[in-house]
């Protein structure tokens, strides 16, 4: 099996690094950071250059590239600077699935926006815990439309995103009878309030939102009703993945800094990337990372070949989100006590680590997931 780069994605993985580089500044990076800020003026730029929405279609505005190529830039993003990086990435969290299953009026008006960036987007699908079924936040079918009442937690940049796309259940005798809807945050019924402050993940916002007889027209739905739930389990997948980008990408950049620091730093008169110690460290989270961009890029490769495979994306997740977190715990203790101070960049990577295992799904859930898979039980 052949899983080089072509040419073209050498060049696309070369132009993310590039900008990444030259555009992601550190101390912005930790301004940002500190106040909680989507990075706003970076995210129009990697529009603008192309980066967000890659894999749409031309007509919808993208350049209609595969889930790999997508990879390699979030990636790249990431190794830079996490935080950076995943908000760049979550962008346009949840337009995949308007991308497999809206018609085509949802398609050209939500799309396009996303890729020249003209505006977010984000999915409310989480309310008090991660229980998918049945949803509290319902959407009762009335004449001409649908009334929603209910909440969502965790809602990522939802102060920011318009659209939203909200999970709700719309058969309540059906615990599977589930829906998904475009709704504009200014719609009236909606309220937005922040859940306050966060330990990871500091540049992505996250919100709660109130919905209170939301009247909403019939069209705001996408695809047919009560079929949200496979929609949105095929989009878990190619969010799992993606999340492994950015899981390899913060790995990177944690081992990049530990090399850095290492061979500058000077303990006994030599540089301590000569001691034993770090370097058995290093060599762990070089492993590591190896191991977790392999299993991401396989699940992106084989998802662009047509054969989902599931239990790819999970461990695609899994496996780089677990290696995000040691490898930057371990290039946090080669930092030392310089680690811990914002100005080594190297916390905040740490932090982020974090944050992306508990992102969208608890690890146990996947894993459980996972067993489901592998033992044949029906999920």
């Amino acid at each position: 099996m052949d899983f080089s780069l072509t040419d073209e994605q050498i060049d696309i993985q070369q132009a993310a690094k590039e900008f990444a580089t030259g555009e992601f500044d550190p101390d912005a990076a930790l301004e940002y950071d500190e106040n909680q800020q989507f990075p706003s003026t970076l995210w129009k730029k990697a529009c603008q250059l192309g980066f967000i929405g890659l894999h749409y279609p031309e007509e919808y505005g993208g350049q209609e590239l595969g889930l790999l190529d997508n990879v390699l830039v979030i990636e790249a993003f990431c190794r830079q600077d996490s935080g950076i990086g995943m908000a760049l990435a979550l962008s346009d969290f949840g337009s995949e699935i308007i991308l497999r299953n809206g018609d085509e009026k949802q398609k050209k008006g939500v799309l396009p926006s996303l890729a020249q960036g003209k505006g977010v987007m984000t999915l409310a699908f989480l309310e008090g815990g991660y229980s998918l079924s049945p949803l509290a936040t319902t959407a009762e079918k009335t004449q001409g439309g649908y009334v929603i009442n209910g909440s969502k937690s965790y809602v990522t940049l939802a102060g920011l995103a318009d659209p939203m796309l909200v999970f709700c259940q719309t058969d309540p005798d059906n615990p599977q009878g589930q829906s998904l809807f475009l709704i504009h945050r200014e719609s009236e019924g909606v309220d937005v309030t922040s859940m306050g402050g966060k330990v990871g993940m500091r540049m992505i916002p996250v919100d709660r939102v109130f919905f209170r007889d939301a009247k909403i027209p019939e069209n705001s739905r996408v695809g047919k009703e009560n079929e949200g739930a496979p929609q949105l389990d095929d989009f878990f997948d190619e969010l799992r993945i993606e999340c492994g980008a950015m899981g390899v990408g913060i790995a990177q950049g944690g081992l990049d800094k530990a090399l850095d620091y290492a061979r500058k730093r000077e303990q006994f008169g030599k540089a301590i990337i000569h001691f034993d110690a770090i370097r058995n460290k290093i060599a762990d989270i070089y492993m590591e990372i190896e191991m977790a961009r392999l299993v991401t890029y396989r699940a992106a490769w084989s998802f662009d070949k047509g054969n989902r495979d599931s239990r790819a994306a999970l461990l695609s997740k899994l496996v780089a989100s677990k290696a995000a977190y040691r490898a930057t715990y371990d290039a946090l203790q080669i930092h030392g006590g310089f680690g811990y101070m914002k100005e080594g960049q190297i916390e905040h990577f740490y932090r982020d680590a974090k944050a992306l295992e508990l992102f969208s799904e608890p690890q146990q859930g996947q894993k459980d997931r996972l067993a489901d898979l592998i033992t044949g039980k029906k999920a």
